[in-house]
């Protein structure tokens, strides 16, 4: 399967390396900064340094042949124009966009080009609202090969990954900390984030490396509840 991601941030870069071992990815970001970071961090990822809204940046990336583009920037400006013209001025079968607003969540219509949009703040308000259990998985991204999905993992007080940051820890290679709910508080994770017992992690991942995660942040023996 041909897929084209376009936005390098932590989004799609952490895309970019689940989908890119049995797909052919193609990464495009505009802004030169965060190329190096690319290179190193994803693999056998074909990595284009212009803007996705060009046609003519599109279809250099292979638009035309792509099953599907992810439209995952964090301007959600950009992902509509994406979107739209993979749609319908190059007729790519299956268009995924990402809501950064949830405000404008309304524009993400097939209207626009988009077959699925995807947002962060509606997928956490349904854990809340289903008050989702250790173990259970919501499928974020449905592909033919390997589901993306959110996994909820509360830290228990034996766990090893107590009182560590999240830079500390080894997690799996295809694994990107979402948030962090303490005390019902929901707070944004960064590197420096210590983890302390009952913090609920909600993270994206390869549901291949669920059971390796829950092993990384579920008790110190290595099981998982």
């Amino acid at each position: 399967m041909k897929i084209l991601i376009t936005g390098g941030g932590i989004v799609g870069s952490f895309l970019a390396n689940v989908l890119s071992d049995k797909n052919e990815v193609t990464l495009v970001e505009k802004d030169p900064e965060k190329i190096h970071a690319l290179i190193e961090r994803t693999h056998a990822v074909r990595i284009i340094n212009e803007d996705g809204c060009e046609p003519w940046v599109l279809e250099f990336a292979g638009v035309k042949e792509s099953d599907i583009v992810l439209g995952v920037t964090g301007d959600d400006e950009d992902n509509l124009v994406i979107s739209y013209l993979s749609k319908f001025e190059y007729e790519v079968p299956r268009i995924i966009a990402r809501v950064n607003n949830p405000k404008n969540r309304w524009l993400y219509q097939k209207d626009f080009g988009v077959d699925i949009e995807v947002s962060a703040s509606d997928i956490i308000a349904t854990i809340v609202e289903e008050e989702t259990t250790l173990g259970e998985v919501i499928t974020v991204m449905k592909l033919k090969s390997g589901d993306i999905g959110l996994v909820e993992i509360t830290v228990p007080e034996d766990s090893r990954a107590v009182n560590q940051t999240l830079s500390d820890l080894e997690l799996p290679g295809e694994t990107l900390v979402v948030t962090i709910v303490r005390n019902d508080a929901m707070r944004i994770p960064t590197a420096d984030t210590v983890l302390i017992k009952g913090d609920r992690v909600l993270a994206m991942t390869s549901l291949k490396n669920k059971e390796a995660l829950e092993n990384i942040l579920g008790h110190s023996t290595g099981g998982s509840r």
